[in-house]
């Protein structure tokens, strides 16, 4: 079976795009939509406005300064404020431990070795009621108190006696 030249082209020709809607008319054109229909008649250019009877667009106002003026210029003499500065000193990676440290003294402002001070804390306590628990209530749950390794350790300024820091046990 033969196929004639035309049918072939016909089956391999791209299909026609339309960019209209099917059953819809197409679009109308610039010229006729300008020529036929007065809805899209183009606008009239506005008239330059009159120099002369022109209105500003917002009315003026007064000038309010944000700030006073200086007293120096109403005829007062200037006096300046009086500023405080505080210095304050970041220790980073300064860790109160169990032993004495280098630190600063933000009160007496000197490069000081602390001064320790043991108190009882938490462990302490907890050590003692866990000797307690187990029988050791004659005398023996006492011992966590004088066992500086169990207590908490306060850092003193060995000039002031400020403290700088604590290192709690628990």
């Amino acid at each position: 079976m033969r196929c004639s030249p035309s049918i072939k082209a016909m089956a391999s020709a791209p299909p026609l795009e339309s960019s209209t809607l099917v059953g819809h008319p197409p679009p109308p054109s610039y010229e006729e939509a300008l020529g036929s229909n007065p809805q899209y008649q183009p606008m009239p250019y506005a008239p330059a406005p009159d120099m002369k009877t022109s209105v500003p667009p917002y009315p003026a106002q007064a000038y309010n300064p944000i700030y006073p003026p200086p007293a120096a210029q109403q005829g007062q003499p200037v006096t300046s404020p009086v500023v405080s500065v505080q210095t304050v000193y970041v220790q980073p990676g300064l860790m109160f431990g169990s032993v004495p440290v280098q630190a600063h003294c933000p009160v007496c402002s000197q490069n000081v070795i602390t001064r320790l001070e043991h108190t009882s804390g938490a462990l302490a306590w907890l050590s003692c009621a866990g000797l307690a628990i187990f029988g050791c209530i004659y005398g023996c749950c006492l011992i966590p108190f004088c066992v500086d390794s169990l207590k908490d350790v306060i850092h003193h300024c060995p000039n002031c006696s400020s403290v700088l820091g604590v290192h709690k046990r628990i």
